[in-house]
This record gives structure tokens, sequence and C-alpha cells, in this order.
């Protein structure tokens, strides 16, 4: 199942007192925009039947978008779906009560990505003045969400990981809250692995191509006159270049006697390159 089913089941599990659940269920009746729900829980089902707490409430084996689930229809509930205003005592009330309210708009409307693959959540209300409602609501709450529209629907949305794991909190899934934040360091983590992987790759690359050249520049010279007629501060840069590919500067310098630094075997090899840049010119190559 999806995240977002897991986060539900979450928010099912929470063991609340019977005025508490009314509250949640005020939240889940406001943030429906039709009497019929589908979900693909049995978890959820049995528990939105609960809160209910009418024997009138039924539901049925569903298919929705190729998912088998159930069909839960809220017909016999009293509750006017034309409302568009929050009522005052959780508007105006305790963050306790806020967050109630905001689980049960989630569990009607709200979906959310799994954090592996993107930060991503979203009360879908639909209705315009019941999604300015719920915007007032959350943002007064200390918590941010951004207002849009798709397809005609109204919709609240935030793209943040500190975001997402905000509301998750609020709203009681402190579980999929830290999902969420334990995905952002492992994927942090592995970001900088990968960029120091790739840097170090760079380098190689760097080195390896500087080695060829160095190389490239010996063998000239070696064709053309010899190594020795090198200075011998330079001849025991070539030899040791000559047979160690692979090495980087500072490792060369670390094998000469004494050793030398790198920028020192870094300028010996500048003098080397000039010499066989020389040669070639004066033989017209």
């Amino acid at each position: 199942m999806s995240f977002t089913v897991d986060v539900k089941k979450e928010l099912c599990g929470c063991d609340l007192s019977k005025y508490d659940e009314k509250t949640v269920f005020y939240g889940f009746m406001y943030g429906l925009d039709k009497t019929r729900f589908f979900t693909e829980s049995d978890e959820i089902k049995l528990y939105l039947m609960h809160i209910a707490g009418g024997e009138n409430i039924h539901s049925k084996p569903a298919k929705k978008l190729g998912k088998d689930g159930f069909e839960i229809d809220f017909k016999s509930v009293d509750f006017d779906f034309s409302q568009m205003n929050i009522n005052p005592d959780v508007a105006n009330g305790t963050d306790k009560k806020t967050g109630l309210f905001l689980r049960g708009a989630f569990l009607a409307c709200g979906i959310v990505s799994d954090p592996e693959k993107e930060y991503h959540l979203e009360f879908s209300v639909g209705n315009e003045k019941k999604c300015d409602a719920l915007y007032r609501l959350i943002t007064e709450s200390g918590m941010k969400i951004k207002k849009s529209s798709r397809r005609g629907k109204s919709i609240l949305y935030v793209k943040e990981s500190e975001a997402v794991s905000d509301i998750l909190t609020f709203i009681g899934a402190m579980i999929s809250s830290m999902e969420i934040m334990n995905a952002k360091i492992y994927k942090g983590v592995r970001n900088n692995v990968n960029r120091t992987v790739n840097c170090e790759a760079a380098n190689i690359e760097k080195t390896v191509a500087a080695s060829r050249r160095q190389q490239e520049d010996i063998a000239y010279i070696e064709q053309n006159g010899g190594i020795g007629q090198l200075p011998d501060e330079l001849k025991a840069i070539a030899v040791l270049r000559k047979e160690n590919v692979e090495l980087t500067l500072s490792e060369i310098g670390k094998m000469l006697t004494p050793a030398i630094s790198r920028s020192g075997v870094y300028h010996r090899m500048k003098r080397i390159e000039e010499l066989a840049d020389r040669l070639r010119k004066e033989r017209g190559e």
C-alpha cells in the first residue's frame, strides 16, 4: 500500500476519548466533498465506521483506479455539506483540538508522497471556500502551506520536508513524521557520498591526463637527445614519472631524496614540459 495509507493507518491507531473522536469525525466530514468514501485499508474503514458512531454506516467492497478496497456510505450522517466555515470552537480552540480536526480532514482528503521519492503533502479539499478556511486554520497554527488548484479543484500543499513533517506531527502521525526526517538525512548522506565519489573520480581523471602528457614529453625528450641531457633534479623526476604512471605529484615528491613538496615537483615537471615544447619547435613539430 502507499505511504498515504500507512500514515492514515497510524492516525487511526491512536487511542482517543469519545469527545476527541467527535472532533476527528467532524474534520473528516468537513473534508469530504461527497457522502461516499473509498479506502484500500480495512483498518481505516473500521476506524471511520467506529468514530461515525452510528449503526447506519455501511461499507461494501469496491474498486477505484484499479485498486481493491471498500466504499463507505456516510449519507445517513447528519452533516451539512454546504457548511463552509469551520466551527469556531475548533478554529479558535487549542492546538490539540485543531490537530484532531486536521487529522480528520487529512483522513478524508489528504495525501502524502513516499519520502524516498519526493516531499509532498496536500489536502485536496475541492471547494474554494473550504480550502480558504483550512488554509487560515493551518497557517494560524504556525505551519506553512500553499494554495493552488488542479483541474478546477482547490488544494493546499507543501513540498518542503520540514513543512511536511510539521503537519504530520501536528495531526498525530509522529512515526511517519520521523520517516520523513530520516529519509532526508539518508538522502543528504547519499548525496554527499556521491559528490565525494564524483570529485575523486574527476581528480583521478585529471591526474591520469596530466601523467599521460608528462610521459609524452619525457618520451619525446628521450627520442631527441635523451634524458641524460636533463639537469640532475629534472632527470630524477623524469625517471620516477616514467616508472610510476599512476602516482600523484605529491607521491613522486616523497620518493625523492631529499623529498620535495607537490609544488616543487610541479615546477620541475613544468620545466620538462617547456624543454619538450622547445625541442618540438626546433624540429618544426
